[in-house]
């Protein structure tokens, strides 16, 4: 294992052979605790189908690599050439009984070029609109990226959500077949990812856990949490763990305890280290030094009452009129890493990686 430190508040941690095991949650820091097998790849059923039609299926691709390999690379850190263009739709998950509004950006090219595909899971009580600069960015790079809006209100099931994240695939594969859509013959079936912040963190692992359709995984700032919720309905997505594909963790460790605003947003017993703990090789892990919690969504001004949430300090910054890391200088740094991170992972682009600093 080796560990690269960055200046402009950037720490990766690359997990170069094995990913550290563990029983609990209780934090052990980037190298995660003793070395342990990788683990079997996931398994488990498909997504459940969503409406349009029973899901489509599709054979699996290699959990990393792909096609498009080599090739110039663009600088993820700034908008790609592809542009986007964007659609709204819903889709109806027949496993929750949910519908789900999706808001999906298409690369901007040839009608007949395939794309990778990049789910996006939001945060708890976080509009999807929160998300859409993550979109945009990798949208600009050649992916095709939707959010899923999923129901996640005060009544947790975090298995719930993760099943709406497969229904929102098996939405996405239907609309790749289905004449007129904007996705037509767009959709590479074999170059999946899903990704999400906080509770769509947790959400994306545990979707990731049971759909074999997806072949990488990147939280940001993923929170392990169940409060007043049940082993069933909110299992540790930690435990979960090892997957048997790509993943990668985001995060930041300013709002590990509770503030002046009481209840901390991303415990240190739940964050993004107690993820890449336990996670199989390849792992890799981002810390943002100087970032909270909701330096991961694209206006903290509109955000509402979650972000009211936050820790007393970081508000008295902003009172102040102080500059808080996170939709100005955090998001730009966490904006490029799902690009260099799918681009390696869906596409086969090693070089985005090593622009970052990594092996």
């Amino acid at each position: 294992m080796s560990s690269l430190t960055r200046t402009g508040g950037l720490v990766l941690v690359w997990l170069a052979t094995v990913a550290c095991g563990g029983s609990s949650d209780e934090p052990k820091g980037a190298s995660g605790g003793s070395a342990g097998a990788a683990g079997a790849a996931a398994g488990g059923s498909a997504g459940a189908a969503s409406g349009g039609g029973a899901g489509s299926g599709g054979t699996a691709g290699a959990p990393s690599g792909g096609s498009g390999g080599g090739g110039g690379v663009a600088d993820p850190s700034a908008p790609g050439p592809n542009g986007g263009s964007a659609f709204d739709a819903t889709a109806n998950v027949a496993a929750t009984g949910h519908q789900v509004p999706m808001h999906c950006v298409l690369p901007v090219g040839p009608s007949s070029a395939t794309a990778p595909v990049v789910l996006i899971a939001h945060g708890f009580q976080l509009p999807a609109k929160q998300y859409y600069g993550y979109a945009d960015r990798l949208a600009s790079h050649g992916f095709i990226a939707c959010t899923a809006d999923f129901p996640a209100g005060f009544s947790a099931d975090h298995a719930a959500n993760a099943q709406d994240i497969s229904g929102a695939l098996d939405w996405v594969l239907v609309q790749s077949v289905t004449t007129g859509s904007p996705l037509q013959g767009r959709v590479n079936i074999d170059q999946i990812g899903v990704m999400g912040h906080s509770l769509g963190g947790k959400v994306s692992v545990l979707a990731a856990k049971k759909d074999v359709r997806m072949k990488a995984v990147l939280g940001l700032d993923p929170v392990d949490t169940a409060v007043m919720c049940d082993a069933t309905k909110c299992p540790d997505a930690s435990d979960a763990q090892p997957l048997g594909i790509p993943t990668a963790y985001l995060g930041e460790t300013l709002d590990g305890s509770a503030g002046l605003g009481g209840q901390a947003c991303a415990p240190t017993a739940d964050n993004f280290q107690t993820f890449y703990a336990k996670a199989g090789s390849p792992s890799l892990e981002v810390t943002l030094n100087g970032a909270n919690h909701m330096s991961f969504i694209d206006d903290v001004a509109s955000c509402g009452f979650a972000c009211g949430a936050r820790p007393g300090h970081l508000l008295a910054k902003q009172a102040r009129g102080e500059r808080v890391r996170g939709a100005t200088a955090g998001g730009s740094l966490s904006r490029r890493q799902p690009v260099a991170f799918f681009g390696r992972h869906l596409r086969g682009r090693r070089g985005r990686l090593r622009r970052l600093g990594t092996p």
